[in-house]
């Protein structure tokens, strides 16, 4: 039967083995300024010095100790610094590892299934919001798990959670950002390729009427080089506030290539008919300077370019 007096040695914590070790540095210490104080008063018995040593004989080991300890102290510091930084990498680790990654890839459906199946953070709402309040408690007891006797307070591991989400929502709202940026160019790009195939069909379909208004063959001169670019109300462009295009016109084009574009539009809205309503409306926005493109120059008529080639 065993003894109901038996007692058994309780786990020490890291604080307190690190005060114990401190303790035993300064007492080998005190120790060793001791020895050094009694071998000098061997050898200084019949000097002035002898005569300090005897009245004041602690007075080398206070001026000692202080400095070891200071030694210590800073020691100790060091050694919790260190020791919070190897925490900080294991639980951001940990968190990685535990949850849902965006950019997770892999060949294999098994590890892609096992990827979505992990906990996530919902971004579109705040840290201190459900579900990620009942995901932050069930992150902190998962690490805590994980950190057993390693000393770490609940406000520690809590921030270490905390840092995981800020990083998670930072990327997410980057990677919409983008995402909203990269459709809206894309949108605008399938947009002035299909206008620019409704105005070489409209100039085809009319082109003795265009020609004769504009006095002289203008073939082979609608091509995309020479568009303008137009910016819509979709939320890319701070300077729309209507339903439609605000054209962004190449400044080397002179006035009566821009009444020939007009002309052609003008063609374009009268073929779709009663589908006109399909375009979105057009308005000159800005005029952008810059040189004339080398497609341009090779081809274009002086009286198509402001300034010339």
């Amino acid at each position: 039967m065993s003894n109901q007096n038996e007692s058994y040695p309780t786990r020490r914590t890291p604080a307190e083995r690190e005060m114990t070790n401190s303790l035993a540095i300064l007492r080998r210490d005190m120790t060793t300024v001791m020895k050094d104080v009694a071998d000098i008063k061997a050898k200084t018995l019949n000097t002035p010095v002898s005569a300090v040593l005897q009245s004041q004989p602690m007075a080398l080991v206070h001026a000692v100790a202080p400095v070891s300890m200071e030694m210590n102290v800073a020691g100790s510091s060091t050694m919790a610094s260190d020791a919070k930084s190897v925490n900080k990498t294991k639980a951001y680790r940990l968190l990685r590892e535990h949850l849902w990654d965006p950019k997770f890839k892999s060949k294999h459906l098994a590890e892609i299934q096992a990827n979505n199946g992990k906990p996530r953070w919902n971004t579109a709402v705040n840290f201190n919001q459900s579900p990620n309040t009942e995901l932050t408690e069930n992150l902190v007891a998962y690490l805590e798990r994980n950190f057993v006797g390693a000393g770490l307070r609940k406000s520690d591991v809590r921030d270490f959670v905390y840092t995981n989400f800020t990083s998670r929502k930072r990327a997410a709202n980057k990677s919409q950002a983008k995402k909203k940026s990269d459709n809206a160019r894309n949108r605008r790009s399938s947009r002035e390729k299909e206008h620019l195939k409704r105005r070489k069909t409209a100039y085809q379909s009319n082109k003795t009427a265009i020609d004769d208004e504009m006095k002289r063959d203008c073939s082979g001169l609608i091509i995309e080089e020479a568009m303008s670019v137009g910016e819509s109300d979709d939320g890319t462009s701070p300077h729309v506030s209507y339903s439609g295009l605000r054209l962004r016109r190449p400044g080397w084009r002179s006035d009566e290539y821009n009444h020939f574009i007009t002309l052609v539009d003008n063609k374009v809205v009268a073929d779709l008919g009663l589908n006109s309503h399909q375009l979105l409306s057009r308005a000159f926005g800005e005029t952008v300077e810059g040189p004339v493109p080398d497609a341009i120059a090779s081809q274009f008529p002086q009286w198509a370019l402001r300034n010339g080639p």
